[in-house]
């Protein structure tokens, strides 16, 4: 019955947009709880922003592949600072990265957040010894998203085929359910050298990473 969701409207009555939308939430609850409980804090939440479990999300592929390119995109940085120190010297590297999380479609994830972000704040310190660079360092992974129904068309959800995002525009122009912001915040640290010198320009390179425990809750 939803089909026409290429309308930016629905023309259905708030009602019974809010009626699906709820019966959407009942029906997942057994199968994706978190897609269920953020559905219905849209409803009933009144905007208030919701942090979530980094647990749970480092759970999905999704977000992995936009830690570990953040990750690279450090360690170049990092390979590329090195061969500017002088013997004995050290100093400080500061800077982020951000990568796009696309959700993969059929995962609890794509219900929750279809696109994202992960914001890396970074914050290292090199020092030189000979040929060798050590390496020690900080990174704070910060992950958002609005819970807003504006982005695409429509979205496939089992028992009730192509739901259009304008059921959730009208819901909140209805003042029947409001948009909020979904966050989550963990750290990683890294462990690492950097062999520099000799007749290579590139520094050969070695890097361990590690979750703090703390932030896996």
């Amino acid at each position: 019955m939803f089909l026409r969701g290429f309308r930016r409207r629905t023309g259905k009555p708030s009602r019974e947009l809010a009626e699906l939308f709820r019966s959407i939430a009942a029906e997942a609850r057994g199968i994706h709880p978190m897609a269920s409980d953020f559905l219905t804090h849209f409803m009933d939440g009144a905007g208030a922003a919701r942090t979530m479990s980094p647990r749970w999300l480092r759970s999905f592929k999704a977000i992995r592949k936009a830690e570990e390119k953040n990750h690279r995109r450090f360690e170049r940085q990092l390979a590329r600072a090195a061969g500017e120190i002088g013997d004995g010297d050290s100093t400080w590297l500061h800077d982020h990265w951000d990568a796009r999380v696309n959700a993969f479609i059929g995962t609890e994830l794509f219900y929750v957040s279809r696109m994202s972000l992960l914001r890396s704040q970074g914050s290292f310190v090199l020092t030189r010894s000979g040929a060798e660079v050590r390496v020690s360092g900080t990174v704070r992974h910060h992950w958002f998203d609005p819970y807003d129904w504006d982005r695409g068309r429509w979205v496939y959800i089992p028992r009730h085929g192509f739901v259009p995002i304008a059921v959730g525009r009208d819901l909140v122009e209805a003042d029947e359910a409001r948009n909020f912001l979904m966050e989550s915040r963990h750290v990683h640290t890294v462990e690492g050298t950097c062999a520099v010198g000799g007749r290579s320009r590139r520094a050969r390179t070695s890097f361990a990473w590690a979750l703090t425990t703390t932030e896996q809750r």
